[in-house]
């Protein structure tokens, strides 16, 4: 289990930040080796979304960032992420879409690598 220690550069008590990186697979498949996941239990691709389950002691998902860096640029490929869901009390989890320039979701391409910092209350 992951000890979660306060952020240093937040002055609001009992917050941290949770940073998420990895390439895609074949098809967006989750690596079975996350490149950055200190905090993060899991990810599963399901369809268009990555659902991100964390490690026991965040209590409430307040804000995120991310993006996506194409391993070729395409306008149709995956060009930003974006939490779409999230249920951390619950199930421990925030669902990221990924979306193409025109706003339609699609999943990550072969080599795309998502990048996405999370900012919980624990």
């Amino acid at each position: 289990m992951t000890n979660f220690k306060q952020d240093g550069a937040d002055a609001q008590s009992r917050t941290v930040n949770v940073d998420l990186v990895f390439t895609a697979g074949t098809s967006g498949a989750v690596p079975a080796a996350l490149t950055v996941s200190n905090g993060i239990l899991s990810v599963v691709k399901s369809s268009n979304n990555y659902v991100v389950t964390f490690q026991p002691g965040p209590v409430a998902y307040l804000n995120g960032c991310g993006h996506v860096i194409q391993a070729s640029y395409a306008a149709n490929g995956a060009c930003r992420v974006v939490p779409s869901a999230q249920d951390v009390a619950g199930a421990g989890t925030v669902t990221l879409t990924c979306y193409e320039s025109d706003g339609t979701a699609t999943a990550l391409a072969s080599g795309d690598e998502l990048h996405f910092t999370f900012r919980m209350k624990r």
